[in-house]
């Protein structure tokens, strides 16, 4: 009894870990994806910094910047609900199979 108690344990060791190595690099994940766009925010300005310096009309530079960050808040908006799906499809999943 007291070899499978010790087996049980290990097991629940080692489930452990897997959950802390997952969370790691899901979080590891998710601050690359937030500097990434953040990255981008700071192009989208630059480049309209660069246009009205080289000349471009303001009237011009400013649609065109505010068109760039509507599609970057939209991409953020997807991938952060894309990221919860995929979240609670693994929740979900460990919750059906705990021994997995």
């Amino acid at each position: 009894m007291s070899t499978q108690k010790n087996q049980q344990h290990k097991a629940a060791q080692m489930s452990t870990q897997k959950n802390q190595q997952h969370k790691a690099a899901h979080k590891f994940v998710g601050r690359v994806i937030e500097i990434a766009f953040v990255t981008q925010a700071i192009i989208i300005g630059i480049n309209g910094n660069l246009d009205v310096l080289s000349g471009k009309p303001v009237l011009d530079v400013i649609p065109s910047m505010i068109t760039q960050a509507i599609q970057l808040i939209v991409k953020t908006y997807r991938t952060q609900k894309s990221v919860e799906e995929i979240d609670r499809i693994k929740k979900d999943r460990i919750a059906q199979n705990p021994d997995d």
